[in-house]
């Protein structure tokens, strides 16, 4: 501190001193103020450095926990909506087996007995259905190929995993058949058209599965090296492939309708196939015709000069099979067609065009034609349709049944035991993670948070010495003026 000396009126080393101290004071008192408008200790960088390094990465991770938290409850749910449909298969396959054990007693007869199968293959469709509905955000939970792993703690490593391998659909418990197959004995058949295989229930593309009987399926017709025209319009015979925007393979039905009819000898016409889509046709119509593509989506064809059989608006349709494709039928143990759809989705007369495959009949089959394969070729099969495996027939049968419902019981229960198990996890890690982020938000407050009644002390403490430094600093200030008495 200096020294004053009130001899030397050059400077009013005082009154600087009660200045410097007035100064410091405003300072601290502003700083004080800050902390208690904002509430926090910390308002810059400047204020401690190191405390806002420290509290900033404790913020971060209180925040981080926060959403962990949130993780947890929505995995909790998800888990929460497996079980629920675990609790109904529970429920039905209880009722299965009770039916079961009702049809292995003998005192009822075959009537009876055939009541109680249709009921179990009800529920075992039911099974299918409830596999397929039970979803989270569009992905089914209990289809056997599960596996989630939800962000469980801050870190990137701190993950839980949840898994669920066991398929639970009806066929695969024994209860049911949840897919459509061939032949009792046998997923493959093999003829003259080639080798027959499975097609599942979910990759009929939509399509209806066939009903349970003896099918037959023969090749019609073959396209050969260029294709074939199956019509009496004999201007159409030299057809080798049709294009057109939309239009799904060439082979098909279509309709020619005549649209202008010239003098010179040609005639102008549009080609649609049986969805009513546009069409042009490569090739040349007969011997003699070429074909030259016409404005728009029609063909002008030259006759030779023969129009008596043209005339504007006629029509002729006929049938083209392109090259390398057959035309299948599909027939029922009595030889009558069975109407099917082609792979595209569209109906065909009862009949589907394909390649050599392997293609879908759209009902259920899928087949590939033999390179050696003729038209007329006929392979026979069975067909089995989803669910008809459920047999209680006799009370032997009904007895084995029995033991497929304890089974799958045990199956979906396991499943539970371990979904129970990690949702009891996720419920302690949620309450970890909630102690957690409490603790981290009480370290970040006291390192960032003011102390309000402490600043609150220093606010009172600041305004006082604020005044009495004024009061000083006035002192300070008339004291020179004692120097001019020595002046009189």
């Amino acid at each position: 501190m200096p020294t004053v000396d009130l001899t030397r009126i050059g400077s009013n080393i005082g009154a600087l001193y009660s200045l410097k101290s007035l100064l410091d004071i405003n300072n601290k008192l502003a700083t004080t103020q800050q902390h208690l408008s904002t509430g926090k200790r910390i308002n810059s960088a400047s204020d401690d450095p190191a405390g806002l390094v420290i509290a900033t990465k404790m913020n971060a991770r209180s925040e981080g926990l926060k959403v962990v938290q949130d993780n947890i409850s929505d995995a909790t749910n998800m888990m929460s909506v497996a079980e629920s449909g675990l609790n109904q298969l529970t429920d039905i396959v209880t009722q299965m087996r009770s039916k079961a054990t009702q049809a292995a007693n003998d005192t009822l007869g075959s009537t009876e007995r055939a009541a109680i199968q249709t009921q179990l293959q009800q529920f075992s469709t039911q099974i299918d259905d409830i596999l397929a509905s039970t979803k989270w955000n569009g992905v089914q939970l209990l289809k056997g190929s599960l596996s989630k792993q939800f962000q469980t703690g801050v870190d990137a490593e701190e993950t839980t995993t949840w898994t669920m391998n066991t398929n639970l659909a009806s066929g695969s418990a024994g209860l049911g058949l949840s897919d459509f197959y061939t032949s009792s004995s046998a997923t493959n058949l093999t003829g003259a058209i080639g080798t027959f295989t499975n097609l599942k229930a979910g990759g009929a593309i939509g399509l209806s599965e066939l009903n349970t009987g003896h099918y037959s399926l023969k090749v019609l017709d073959q396209g050969g090296g260029s294709g074939v025209v199956n019509s009496d319009a004999v201007y159409m015979n030299g057809i080798s492939a049709i294009t057109g925007s939309g239009i799904t393979g060439s082979s098909g039905n279509y309709t020619m309708k005549i649209t202008g009819v010239f003098t010179g000898g040609s005639v102008n016409y549009d080609l649609v196939d049986n969805a009513g889509k546009l069409a042009t046709v490569s090739g040349s119509l007969n011997a003699t015709s070429t074909v030259s593509q016409f404005a728009g989506n029609g063909i002008a064809v030259t006759t030779g000069g023969s129009l008596a059989a043209f005339a504007v608006g006629n029509t002729m349709t006929f049938e083209f099979i392109a090259a390398g494709d057959s035309k299948l039928q599909l027939m029922d143990g009595g030889g009558q067609a069975v109407s099917i759809t082609n792979k595209s989705g569209s109906p065909f007369a009862n009949a589907v065009y394909s390649a050599a495959g392997p293609f879908d009949t759209g009902r259920g089959i899928t087949a590939t034609i033999a390179g050696g394969a003729a038209k007329g070729d006929t392979v026979e099969f069975d067909y089995h349709q989803r669910g008809t495996t459920v047999d209680v027939s006799t009370a032997a049968k009904a007895n084995a049944y029995v033991d497929k419902a304890n089974s799958a019981l045990d199956t979906i229960n396991s499943q539970l035991a371990t979904l129970g198990s990690l949702m009891a996890r996720m419920t302690i890690k949620g309450t970890a993670a909630s102690s957690a982020q409490i603790n981290v938000e009480a370290a970040y407050n006291r390192i960032m948070n003011a102390n309000m009644a402490e600043e609150q002390v220093n606010a009172s403490k600041y305004q006082v010495l604020q005044q009495t430094s004024v009061a000083m600093l006035a002192q300070s200030n008339q004291a020179p003026q004692s120097i001019l008495s020595l002046f009189k």
